[in-house]
């Protein structure tokens, strides 16, 4: 009688094999279709009691919106043992991811993490793309634009010491926006009163180092003359007044008064010594002053060998355009600088908010017979004593009376134009103070209404002991289990 295929023992094996192998490529295919589903088709459910792994519904519309893609660059040095900056990735980690959620297929947001003493061929094309100065920051990046900010921005605490205020969502999600803004911002340089140029390269009266800077950072600039343009163009986002030596036109005048007032604009200031040349009749409806004097110091830490002024105090409150160089412990160097005040006599605005930004320090004064030369001495009768600030920023919001919070013109005052100049501008922090006043100038964060969240650790202490006891009670369960399943592996065999 002949047997049948399957009472062969060597074909039973081979079959036996080749289903053993087809089952094992089944589940392998199912496993990795599982798993690219699940990477493209995935949901994820917040559970926490006050939704702080999510996006607020604001920023989630912001990104499901964009039209074009945004990449995310998070620069962070991070060493093996440096808890600091483990926690600085784990905190923006857990926030980007959200935004990569968020986006859609077609305008995605993608985000990279670099340590730039480890990734250096990634860190040399950022360089490539953005420029110098990228570590230890986030960088966002749409089509035509982007935006560095500083790591020690996302906190709140004073200094990024003590980290319990998360900002990030904001910083964020106002980055995002500003970047996929299509157009330029615009800044308009005054020309016609004696202010330094934009276009010249001396190293005293010339500007060019800074509008290189500013151009680096895609902002548009261009030059500005009042006597020839019967008003202040539509597409000025901002204007400069770097050095003016001679008295603005009344019309002038009254051009950036509705240009901050009814425009809601935006214009720094940097002051010479002497006269304001109309200038305080702005500065007087924004709540600041400047007195012709030279701010003066006797401690030798303060003033160097050549009068320049080494100005290294901040306010215990610190302005966001000085965090950074407070963190790094970068002073800035002035040259000749006179104080720039809130004015006491001005009119109460609850709408407007003085922030004084750099400080002189306690041995310092105010000089009013600056003029005389000499060795000069503090008069208690004529002068001020310090610290005194040497530049303030001024903002107003709209619709306070309704309730709103509505942005509303920004005016930045510096008692100094010497440390914007060629021969100052890439010392020490000089060239960060300036571009953070700009970023901070069309700095959008105050559109959101995104609470920080709140950073809360917990730790617990134990003794070994306490460890020992823990390990024992957790374990004696699986350790049961598995002694019950080898007494029954040996009882089976017997």
């Amino acid at each position: 009688m002949k047997k049948g295929r399957f009472e062969d023992f060597k074909f039973v094996t081979r079959f036996k094999r080749l289903n053993l192998m087809a089952q094992i490529a089944l589940g392998l295919s199912l496993y990795i279709g599982l798993n690219f589903m699940a990477a493209r088709h995935y949901r994820r459910w917040d559970f926490s009691s006050d939704m702080r792994n999510s996006l607020s519904p604001e920023s989630v519309a912001y990104v499901k919106s964009l039209e074009d893609p945004v990449e995310i660059f998070a620069v962070v040095s991070q060493g093996v043992n440096d808890r600091d900056s483990q926690q600085i990735v784990r905190d923006l980690s857990s926030l980007l991811r959200r935004y990569e959620y968020a986006s859609s297929r077609n305008a995605p947001v993608k985000v990279d993490f670099i340590n730039p003493h480890l990734d250096n061929k990634k860190a040399e094309k950022l360089v490539q793309r953005f420029g110098s100065d990228l570590e230890d920051c986030v960088i966002v990046s749409g089509k035509n634009r982007f935006k560095r900010i500083p790591i020690v921005d996302f906190y709140g605490a004073e200094n990024g010491a003590d980290r319990r205020d998360f900002n990030g969502e904001q910083l964020i999600s106002s980055a995002i926006l500003n970047v996929s803004y299509g157009k330029e911002p615009k800044i308009y340089f005054l020309k016609g009163h004696g202010e330094m140029s934009i276009k010249s390269a001396n190293s005293m009266r010339g500007l060019s180092e800074f509008v290189q800077s500013l151009r680096s950072r895609n902002y548009a600039v261009a030059e500005l003359d009042l006597n020839e343009s019967k008003r202040i163009p539509d597409d000025a986002d901002m204007i400069v007044i770097a050095g003016a030596q001679m008295e603005f036109l009344p019309k002038e005048i009254d051009a950036l008064r509705k240009y901050l007032l009814n425009s809601n604009g935006r214009l720094i200031v940097f002051l010479e010594m002497g006269p304001l040349h109309g200038l305080e009749n702005i500065f007087y409806e924004w709540g600041i002053m400047s007195d012709d004097m030279l701010v003066l110091d006797s401690g030798g830490d303060y003033e160097s060998a050549s009068g320049d002024m080494i100005a290294r105090n901040f306010p215990q409150k610190s302005h966001a355009i000085v965090h950074y160089l407070i963190s790094m412990d970068m002073p800035v160097q002035f040259g000749s600088v006179r104080p720039v005040r809130p004015d006491m006599g001005a009119p109460v605005d609850e709408a407007l908010k003085l922030e004084p930004i750099i400080l002189s320090s306690k041995s310092s004064w105010g000089e009013k017979s600056y003029l005389r030369g000499g060795m000069q001495s503090y008069n208690s009768e004529t002068d001020i004593p310090g610290p005194l600030p040497l530049a303030m920023t001024a903002s107003r919001k709209r619709g306070a009376d309704l309730g709103l919070t509505i942005p509303g013109g920004k005016l930045a005052v510096f008692g100094d134009e010497n440390f914007i100049a060629n021969k100052w501008f890439n010392r020490l922090g000089n060239s960060k103070l300036a571009i953070n006043t700009v970023d901070w100038m069309f700095d959008e964060n105050n559109m959101l209404n995104i609470a920080p969240r709140r950073l809360d650790s917990y730790s617990i202490t134990l003794s070994q002991s306490e460890i020992y006891a823990l390990a024992l009670r957790f374990g004696a369960l699986p350790i049961a289990a598995a002694l019950a399943g080898f007494i029954v592996f040996l009882l089976r065999r017997r």
